[in-house]
């Protein structure tokens, strides 16, 4: 999974915390998933709660995981699913034909984020993703006429294209998002109204911490060598609209040199190459008044999973074509963090870095 660099600096997190915030904790995804839950009030036992966690973490992983070869994606990848080719199916076929809910939803919202970010944010380019050694293969620069044969095959939805092959996917752009959107949604089912729920840092706030104020985070900096999360800070910033999901992406700690060219991990599927762009990193909070979260909105209930999207969107394009889809979208704030050299004029330009917020992100 790609990508996420935050640390949460809540008092929430330490012993101080009043009883009825409890902690959650387990390994998911290739790391640590978080959740820090208010249960007063609660009927669920901890245990129970628990108990339902974990269990929806392993369906998520039995679902879309690339790298459990048993999974839905995975089979799906291999063929093994059998649809008909070139045609849309319904959600009852696809379940007969051994697909499930989860990754029907995973390809929908999918679909959703690439129309979103004009292809910029692509779950079909699986075949590309793989053949930088940034999927589920470990090859690495392929030719130019081998990246413009899988470019055209980008693009698509269908589970099965037209010609009767199957159409790949990768959706660990993102999974992780929507991991905390499903778990915070079954806490709030029963009954959780004040939480964090953190998925390989891809995250989901509501309410408030056990001090009663805002969640508290803080950004690393994208730096090469900081691989330490909390080691070294851009910031720290209140998320004080919630509920909202909040994501990192970046290419500092993802990537690879040959030859003495360092190979980010974003690659664009317009170009079919990694970027090459200044932007470091890219972090979006997407707020309860964020349209495209509204009821009957494409990304209803999907905080998360839609701040994933654009994170990675930012991360693809750069930092001026980033800036301004933040602005043209209400209800989405955003911090860019790029290589530079520090301005007298920019008061948030440090250690080389130059940061970028929109009007409602508040860095300290």
């Amino acid at each position: 999974m790609k990508k996420t660099f935050f640390v949460m600096l809540s008092l929430c997190f330490l012993s101080c915390s009043r009883p009825a915030y409890v902690d959650f904790t387990g390994y998911a995804q290739g790391g640590v998933w978080q959740v820090k839950a208010n249960l007063q009030g609660v009927s669920a036992s901890r245990r129970e709660l628990q108990r339902g966690l974990d269990s929806l973490l392993s369906a998520i992983d039995a679902s879309l995981s690339g790298y459990n070869r048993g999974s839905v994606l995975s089979r799906h990848n291999r063929g093994d699913l059998t649809l008909p080719a070139g045609t849309a199916v319904s959600h009852e076929e696809a379940l007969a034909a051994g697909y499930d809910t989860l990754f029907l939803r995973m390809l929908a919202l999918s679909q959703a984020v690439w129309e979103l970010t004009d292809g910029k944010v692509d779950a079909s380019a699986a075949d590309l993703f793989d053949a930088w050694g940034f999927g589920f293969k470990h090859d690495s620069l392929p030719s130019v006429r081998q990246t413009d044969s899988l470019r055209a095959l980008c693009g698509s939805f269908l589970p099965v294209r037209p010609d009767g092959s199957v159409q790949r996917f990768n959706f660990n752009a993102l999974a992780q998002g929507f991991s905390s959107d499903v778990l915070a949604a079954y806490l709030s089912a029963g009954g959780v109204r004040d939480m964090l729920v953190n998925v390989g840092g891809e995250m989901v706030c509501a309410g408030a911490n056990a001090s009663g104020k805002p969640w508290t985070l803080g950004i690393d900096a994208p730096l090469d060598g900081n691989d330490t999360p909390g080691r070294n800070l851009s910031g720290v910033f209140c998320v004080k609209d919630v509920p909202a999901g909040v994501v990192t992406s970046g290419n500092y700690r993802k990537f690879y040199v040959k030859d003495g060219i360092k190979y980010a991990h974003t690659i664009d599927p317009s170009t079919g190459r990694p970027v090459t762009h200044t932007l470091l990193s890219a972090t979006v909070v997407v707020g309860p008044d964020c349209p495209l979260t509204a009821p009957g909105a494409p990304f209803a209930a999907y905080p998360a999973t839609l701040a994933d999207g654009i994170a990675t969107y930012c991360m693809v394009v750069g930092a001026g074509q980033a800036a301004a889809f933040i602005q043209a979208h209400p209800g989405i704030e955003a911090c860019l963090i790029s290589k530079g050299q520090p301005q007298d004029a920019d008061p948030q330009a440090v250690a080389g870095l130059q940061v970028w917020t929109s009007e409602g992100f508040s860095l300290e």
